[in-house]
């Protein structure tokens, strides 16, 4: 085995990985959606693609770290003038940090295309929102029945009824939206739906 071909191997997979991890949580919901409707692609949902991306991207800084180290001389050798003497400012080091200021500056002053990209994040978030729905309130899936019925004016009675009678019968008012839809294999925001019956005449 070859650790200089390792390095670089686990570099060049760990940032495949990552430019995939990367395009998923562009496109994810807004966390309050995600969680709510338990958005799930290729059965991992938000949270688990967020761990993910934060470990390959560890993965991809220690192996990238790890190459520099073994190609230490090439990439000096980038830096050196036609005399072969050192130089960080090279036109070629010039071109690149310009290219990255232009990103970073672009993109912190909000200026074409750069806001561009952020904005259609925006929009295929927001229309997440109108495809999935948004919660009454933020981690509303958190809640007890007894406390997301008391949020939104829900009898809670009547609403531990509804459940029951759609087929998602729980045997306490304590228990959480979360834990009852991985009970039943069904996301908070149905289980919302079934109990929006119950919903209080105002007096």
């Amino acid at each position: 085995m070859n650790i200089r071909r390792i390095t670089s191997l686990t570099a060049a997979l760990a940032f495949i990985l990552m430019v995939l991890t990367s395009v998923v949580l562009y496109i994810v919901p807004q966390g309050r959606v995600a969680y709510w409707a338990d958005w799930r692609l290729w059965g991992l949902s938000k949270t688990d693609w967020g761990n993910i991306h934060i470990n390959l991207g560890f993965l991809f800084l220690i192996s990238l770290s790890l190459h520099i180290y073994y190609n230490w001389k090439p990439i000096t050798s980038y830096l050196k003038n036609k005399a072969r003497r050192m130089k960080v400012f090279t036109p070629d080091f010039n071109v690149a940090l310009l290219v990255t200021l232009a990103f970073t500056l672009g993109t912190y002053f909000m200026l074409p295309p750069f806001s561009w990209v952020i904005h259609l994040g925006a929009n295929i978030k927001d229309q997440a929102a109108v495809k999935y729905g948004e919660p009454p309130y933020g981690h509303a899936e958190l809640s007890s029945i007894k406390t997301l019925a008391q949020k939104t004016n829900l009898d809670l009675a009547k609403s531990m009824a509804l459940l029951e009678a759609a087929g998602y019968a729980s045997e306490s008012d304590q228990i959480t939206l979360e834990a009852l839809g991985k009970r039943y294999g069904v996301p908070p925001q149905q289980l919302y739906e079934a109990m929006r019956p119950a919903t209080l005449m105002p007096a």
